[in-house]
């Protein structure tokens, strides 16, 4: 299925724009030399250096269309463009010279047959450029490298993807990789000539794990195979599908607007749609584009947008590398209005407010995912950052960045020991934010068996009708951290570790005992607003809030948290210090009233997002 999924969609592209079509046997890739003749061989000027490395679209040269099969450790030139022991017989560093005796001599037999199968063509000038010995003059650039291709050039045209080359390469590759017999192709169901091996490679820098360019199906060895049969013996597939696939799942694979990887992730994912929808899964959950949430939140507005979405297909593949095998580590296929229902569950499930702006934001699945590993504070008190994917340290989970997902696009369940990762994480740091929160609460809401009543207070924003002990806990925790540093402003006395900043982690895993004690810090902090800082009005104001939330509570206050009452409390906290943050800007604004004390306007965030890496 995974196959014929990716042939198809090989046709649609095509079928889209024919420019993008891709001739049988050619791949696109980065030519960095140029070399010039005439149409008697003579050479027009030296080699001409086309990469850039301030250009990313040329810093390996200019992309064209080359011939192309994979090649293992047989010598096996392609035609009218290679590298330069092909092309010259230059010696790289390391290269044995009979081997690279034996490559050049097989390119000049190439370009020989060549000519003499298409007399009207280039050939014979490529022909000719060697049988006058122009070859020989030439002598490796200072910047060369063992893997830059060089084009020839004859009269201003390229000579390797014209007619006469196209043709004459169709038949030498398909005489390399095909196996000489006919069958049914597994693929598209026809009797074609079938391969012998895959004629292409994705390139390793694709596949994350892959030390060198991998083939997707591959059998080298006898004990690989069925029955002892090597290559594809038993896994019949034509010449024509065994192209398609290759170039429609390396394109996917190198497109960034169809495919995702992290530094330090095991995987890399790519995905395509079928069957005429619009719908762009990675613009939603991750570019976090509003048009697109808007219309996914929406809904369909007419009766053929619907009919589109039910005839449509979301198909993705996870792909990692194996030395030079592709590992293939999950393949998808889901109707797109499946899909829209999970991520729309998906941006209920993880919602949350931010305690600084006091907007409810959505958060995308690389922040989720940079927000569980570890967070290194500034220096000197400056913004902390998050430890960059694959740095040492970073304490995140190989494949968490696919699992999310997963569970963003297919409702998948989340890794199980997510929740507990992400609290050990907080705790450790001492750093709660927008992202983090969102996991706790998405953990919660999608933590198994939790009963439907509970997981609907579980809201974006502060919900005084979730009165769970842990919640309440950390609502009050959230409050005496506020009033502490009310008292201290006040006071205008520094405050070098605050209440949170001493207890959270503490808090965390015992609420009991933080804020028993907590209260008759609580009680001096009041006595001070009441009496010699002056602010009686202030001192009623977190006293009322405090008894309301006391009632809340009773006398259960939890102690010896559970892994969901950890998650509760730290949700509360987070919560309860947003909606107090909000007051305070309605009331600056004049939009509402508040009994808080307003905060100084110098306070700032404290932290620096790594930022897009994706």
């Amino acid at each position: 299925m995974l196959l014929q999924r990716l042939v198809e969609y090989a046709d649609t592209v095509t079928g889209a724009d024919p420019a993008r079509a891709v001739p049988a046997f050619y791949a696109r890739k980065p030519v960095r030399w140029s070399l010039e003749i005439d149409a008697n061989g003579v050479p027009r000027g030296d080699l001409v250096d086309t990469a850039d490395k301030d250009d990313p679209q040329h810093r390996f040269g200019t992309e064209r269309l080359v011939p192309a099969v994979t090649r293992t450790v047989g010598i096996s030139p392609v035609l009218a463009v290679d590298n330069g022991e092909y092309v010259f017989g230059w010696l790289s560093e390391g290269a044995k010279p009979e081997r690279v005796a034996k490559q050049y001599a097989a390119f000049r037999a190439l370009i020989v047959d060549w000519a003499a199968a298409e007399p009207d063509g280039l050939g014979p000038a490529v022909a000719a450029f060697y049988r006058d010995g122009h070859a020989g003059a030439f002598q490796p650039p200072a910047d060369w490298g063992r893997g830059d291709l060089i084009g020839f050039w004859v009269d201003g045209v390229y000579a390797a993807d014209t007619g006469w080359a196209r043709r004459f390469w169709a038949g030498v590759a398909g005489d390399r990789k095909g196996s000489g017999r006919s069958g049914l192709c597994l693929v598209c169901g026809q009797v074609q000539p079938l391969l012998k091996t895959v004629p292409q490679q994705i390139p390793r820098r694709w596949l994350p794990g892959a030390t060198q360019s991998a083939s997707l199906v591959s059998m080298n060895e006898a004990a690989h195979g069925y029955e002892l049969q090597k290559q594809l013996a038993n896994t019949p597939i034509c010449a024509d599908c065994g192209l398609k696939f290759m170039t429609a799942l390396t394109g996917l694979l190198s497109d960034p607007l169809h495919s995702t990887a992290l530094s330090g992730q095991n995987a890399r994912l790519a995905w395509w749609v079928l069957g005429g929808s619009t719908f762009d899964p990675w613009a939603t959950v991750e570019q976090l584009d509003p048009t697109q949430i808007q219309s996914l939140v929406a809904g369909p507005a007419g009766g053929k947008a619907a009919a589109v979405d039910d005839l449509s297909r979301y198909c993705s593949v996870t792909v990692g590398g194996n030395v030079a095998r592709v590992v293939v580590r999950d393949w998808v296929e889901q109707p797109v209005r499946q899909v829209k229902d999970n991520v729309r569950a998906w941006f209920g499930d993880h919602r949350i407010v931010d305690a600084w702006t006091g907007e409810v934001v959505e958060v995308k699945v690389s922040q989720l995912a940079r927000a569980a590993g570890r967070f290194e504070a500034g220096r000197n008190g400056g913004p902390g950052t998050w430890t960059k994917f694959g740095a040492s340290g970073e304490h995140r989970p190989p494949d968490l960045f696919h699992r999310l997902l997963g569970a963003a696009l297919l409702k998948r369940p989340l890794p199980p020991k997510l929740l507990n990762h992400v609290i050990n994480r907080i705790r450790i740091d001492g750093r709660l934010d927008a992202a983090r929160a969102a996991l706790i609460r998405l953990a919660l809401r999608r933590y198994p068996n939790l009963p439907e009543l509970e997981r609907e207070r579980l809201t974006p924003t502060l919900s005084v009708e979730h009165k769970q002990p842990a919640y309440v806990s950390g609502r009050i925790f959230a409050v005496m951290d506020d009033l502490q540093r009310t008292v201290f402003r006040v006071a205008d006395q520094k405050l070098n570790t605050t209440f949170a900043e001493r207890y959270f982690g503490r808090a965390i895993d015992n609420p009991q005992v933080v804020i028993v004690s907590g209260r008759r810090n609580v009680q001096a902090w009041l006595k001070r607003l009441r009496g010699p800082l002056r602010r009686p009005n202030w001192s009623e104001a977190y006293e009322r809030r405090l008894d309301d939330l006391f009632v809340q509570l009773g006398v259960a206050i939890p102690r010896g948290a559970v892994l969901t009452d950890k998650a509760q409390f730290i949700l509360g906290y987070h919560q309860q210090r947003a909606e107090m943050r909000a007051e305070r800007l309605a009331a600056a604004a004049n939009k509402k009233k508040t009994d808080l004390p307003p905060e100084p306007d110098d306070v700032k965030p404290t932290t620096n997002d790594e930022g897009d890496d994706v």
